[in-house]
């Protein structure tokens, strides 16, 4: 039986009306939210036909508010499963366009193309558009850096793609088509090489799905918004049918889903709007804002109410993510980001209470404060793990990283280190292994020459056959011999007087090690034969003679795919460019979808004595009794100071601006029709992200913080350039951490 803390109970007493619930981290929102419905359901007396709505952000949360209204409805000898609806913004969408096809302008049969399939297409129509515009590259690249290396290519073409994706997103989210666009370009006479392509991307992705009787997520949200202000007699169908509206993460909630929220719920309707404004961390990958929460708490006649009471973390832990409030409110040297974080403060649970706080511990808190490349950060984080684990074995740990591709190297450590491993990062391990595998064989055959190349190939392949430290050492002293060879024909493509293998490797490593090698030879001649095939049929060549587990060889028939697409829009690419491909999704810069296990409704409770490894974001409503924070750093956690570097800023685009900040700042003064706006000087927009970036980034840390309930750890390190200094808020907290325990 629930039985809710005061502050739980006083949203319990809820009846009608809007109610805005500021929830802290651990304050059990999702809980008294699924109370609250259940309560409704069993109070307000619905007639038949009539829901309460529960809109959230996962579809693993769906699963978890359903279970929980269900539990909560049987307690009460109810049937569990009538008289409420959970759905996601896009779930609700679908459900509205599905119903009234004929308003969304779309057949009852039409299909949702997912995330990866829309990347392909912007992707592909990108590619087109560049190739005929070099205009674009032209405007905006260093010239200095030409011609460009294939590195610097690929980051280019990925900047792109991200502006196109990104330009397509908000614009459906303000209710531009393309053609309104294209309109108030020419009414504004606003001309820029960039602009244009966004929107001739957006002309040309709409026509892509028509043409596949398609919508992408985001015109299912525009579209159901569509038909509710279009169809006034089915949206008072809707308000009837569900007569109560309670919403979840709200502090992730954009424009169009507040609208079409709006529109449900009416003047005289019933909305509960639940979040935590301190921990909207998605607002530079999405259209989320945290100002649609935080404007609605003020909102004349809305009922507020505070979640305060927490019994996640120890007091300790507490205290210092309140400071990082404090700090932040009080004295952050950038006026703008002192409404970064806002009360409630997190508020200890009483003594009585079922979810009583841990126990306070001595040295609970530490912050590293020397300075560290990424790779020592990495080793101390090891060393100390390798000391906290065996006397802590049926306890929860998580190393959280900003960036998977530092996960990754964390991970690699720790399976270097035979500690317990899971993993939460962009592609699994089985999956980066793959491609890690493939991209050193496709570089070895496009520099056909270098003994280098072909033994890093030679050592990714056979080291993950090893079982001993015998066998690895026999491993690494056949690539050492490789790396020496002086002349890599006189191995491959010996004449009889000049044999590396019987010359060189059978006097010197024996005649096994020999043969071993002249069955390698004979693999790397059949691959230099296979490079004249089409680059998916040469992946899947050398994948049927390396892999013989069935994972592995499904696994290379999507890269092979994926790189077969890449072929086709880049017709230029070379096998260098797709080792570099390959690359980036061995290195987690890259999504990748491979076959491992979903990480929707994560439990961190079944891995007690595993080190759980992940990025800050994918750790969000997720704890741990141990925890460390890496690179705490003014790079990945900057505080818009001058010294402070940025991600969004490439080093290649000419002015050190943020591109796809200009190019969004742009289209926002046309969907206001503000030519003001529109003219303003070329690094204004950037500026203003610096700011929404860092007040994001504050966030973020105090996400990170509030996933520990008894220790935690944070560290930062110097970056890839080793220039990065400890970020500022870190700065703080250790002093307030040496000053409270000066004072103790």
């Amino acid at each position: 039986m629930f039985k809710p803390r005061p502050m739980q109970a006083e949203i319990l007493k809820y009846s009608h009306g809007w109610m805005g619930v500021s929830a802290v981290p651990g304050s059990g929102k999702t809980h008294t939210l699924s109370a609250l419905a259940a309560q409704l359901i069993t109070q307000t007396h619905l007639k038949d036909n009539q829901e309460i709505l529960i809109v959230t952000l996962v579809n693993s949360a769906v699963d978890n508010f359903s279970t929980r209204i269900a539990s909560f409805i049987k307690e009460q000898g109810l049937l569990p499963d009538i008289g409420y609806r959970v759905r996601t913004l896009h779930g609700l969408a679908h459900d509205i366009v599905r119903e009234r096809p004929e308003i969304a302008g779309v057949s009852e049969r039409f299909n949702i193309i997912d995330e990866a399939e829309a990347g392909r297409m912007i992707e592909e129509i990108c590619a087109t558009y560049l190739r005929s515009h070099p205009e674009v590259e032209n405007r905006y690249v260093k010239a200095d850096l030409y011609p460009l290396d294939s590195r610097t290519r690929l980051q280019w073409n990925d900047t792109i793609i991200s502006i196109n994706t990104n330009f397509i997103s908000q614009a459906k989210d303000w209710q531009l088509d393309p053609e309104s666009i294209q309109e108030r370009q020419s009414k504004f006479q606003y001309e820029d090489p960039l602009f244009t392509m966004a929107i001739n991307t957006y002309l040309q992705y709409q026509r892509g799905l028509r043409s596949r009787n398609a919508v992408d997520f985001s015109d299912l949200v525009r579209l159901a918004y569509r038909v509710l202000v279009t169809d006034s007699d089915y949206l008072e169908r809707l308000r009837y049918r569900w007569p109560y509206i309670l919403e979840d993460e709200a502090q992730d909630s954009s424009q169009i889903q507040e609208q079409i929220l709006r529109l449900l719920v009416g003047q005289g309707g019933n909305w509960v709007r639940v979040g935590d404004p301190n921990q909207a961390i998605y607002e530079t990958f999405t259209t989320a804002s945290p100002k649609f929460l935080k404007n609605f708490l003020v909102e004349p006649g809305v009922i507020r109410r505070d979640l305060a009471n927490s019994g996640r973390s120890s007091r300790s832990i507490i205290r210092l993510a309140n400071q990082l409030i404090d700090w932040t409110l009080e004295e952050h040297p950038v006026p703008e980001l002192r409404d970064a974080l806002t009360p409630p403060y997190i508020v200890p649970t009483e003594a009585d209470d079922p979810q009583p706080n841990p126990p306070d511990q001595p040295n609970s808190i530490y912050v590293y404060k020397s300075k560290l490349s990424p790779d020592q950060e990495i080793g101390k984080v090891v060393e100390s793990i390798q000391r906290w684990l065996p006397t802590h074995p049926d306890k929860t740990i998580a190393v959280l990283c900003p960036i998977g591709a530092h996960g990754e190297k964390v991970v690699a450590a720790l399976q270097e280190a035979d500690i317990p491993v899971v993993e939460m990062l962009k592609s699994s391990e089985s999956t980066r292994t793959t491609c890690r595998i493939l991209e050193k064989v496709i570089n070895a055959l496009a520099d056909p020459t270098s003994p280098i190349k072909l033994a890093a190939a030679y050592a990714e392949i056979y080291l993950r056959q090893v079982n001993s430290a015998e066998e690895k050492q026999a491993v690494e002293k056949i690539r050492t011999a490789l790396k020496n060879c002086a002349k890599l024909e006189d191995y491959l493509y010996p004449q009889p007087e000049q044999d590396w293998l019987n010359q060189v490797i059978r006097p010197n490593l024996g005649d096994e090690v020999a043969d071993h090698l002249a069955a390698f030879r004979d693999q790397v001649i059949h691959w230099h034969q296979a490079t004249l095939l089409p680059i998916d049929q040469l992946i899947l060549t050398i994948a049927s003679e390396l892999f013989t587990r069935a994972a592995d060889l499904a696994l290379a028939h999507k890269i092979a795919l994926l790189l077969e697409f890449t072929a086709r829009i880049h017709p230029e690419f070379q096998l260098a460019d797709f080792a570099l491909d390959l690359g980036d999704i061995a290195s987690n810069h890259r999504k990748f979808l491979g076959f491992s296990e979903e990480d929707t409704g994560f439990d961190p409770e079944k891995h007690r004595g595993e080190v759980f490894v992940s990025t800050y974001h994918k750790a969000k409503g997720l704890e741990w009794d141990m925890v460390y924070l890496l690179s705490v750093n003014n790079y990945d956690f900057p505080s818009a100071q001058p010294f402070d570097q940025f991600k969004g800023e490439k080093y290649f685009i000419d002015g050190q601006i943020n591109l796809e900040a200009e190019v969004l700042a742009k289209l926002k003064a046309l969907a206001d029709q503000d030519a003001t706006a529109l003219y303003l000087e070329e690094g204004m927009a950037t500026q203003e992200a610096r700011i929404s970036y860092s007040s994001e980034r504050l966030r973020l840390l105090y996400v990170g913080i509030t996933r520990a309930r008894e220790n935690l750890v944070i560290m930062w390190n110097t970056g890839k350039r080793e220039s990065s200094q400890m970020a500022l808020p870190l700065q703080a907290m250790a002093a307030f951490l040496e000053a409270n325990h000066a004072a103790s």
